[in-house]
């Protein structure tokens, strides 16, 4: 490992560097499970105990019939994976672009998530870049529950 390089924090990934990646691309963000723990844990750090997430009998009586998740907690958790994705190669959060909702995530389910490459912008000779990213949120049904983008500053792969 190159001494100057912080070691990734996902010991078990194999980096996805600027140089493997191009527009379209799909990139395999990992699915996780949206559970009562995680959702508990997100109310309780950010003081933001709504009862449609963490009463199950409040929720019951609403129109979704049972808890669901901060929409926050779902981009947050989703931004996360991308270390999974690209490891070291991955040097900071540029930015979170637009994002919308469409449904809910249910606690208790697993979710889906599709990531793709919409630009990259790097300049010839540099040792990192600009990719721009649409990450989808897919809830336990399977439909769109969340859409956004976000760019990450990415570095080439290290000359050996």
């Amino acid at each position: 490992m190159n001494p100057k390089q912080p070691a990734s924090i996902h010991a078990n990934t194999e980096p996805l560097w600027l140089d493997q990646i191009n527009p379209g691309m799909r990139l395999p963000l990992p699915d996780f499970d949206c559970t009562a723990e995680l959702v508990a844990g997100y109310a309780e750090l950010l003081d933001a105990k709504h009862p449609i997430h963490v009463d199950p009998e409040y929720a019951k009586q609403t129109r979704f019939g049972r808890l669901i998740a901060h929409g926050p907690l779902i981009i947050a958790k989703s931004l996360g994976m991308l270390g999974e994705v690209f490891g070291e190669a991955l040097r900071v959060m540029l930015d979170v672009g637009e994002w919308r909702f469409y449904g809910p995530v249910f606690v208790g389910t697993k979710v889906r998530l599709e990531c793709f490459v919409v630009d990259i912008n790097a300049p010839k000779g540099g040792s990192s870049g600009a990719v721009r990213l649409e990450i989808r949120v897919m809830a336990g049904d399977g439909g769109l529950a969340q859409r956004g983008t976000a760019s990450v500053l990415l570095s080439r792969r290290p000359k050996a």
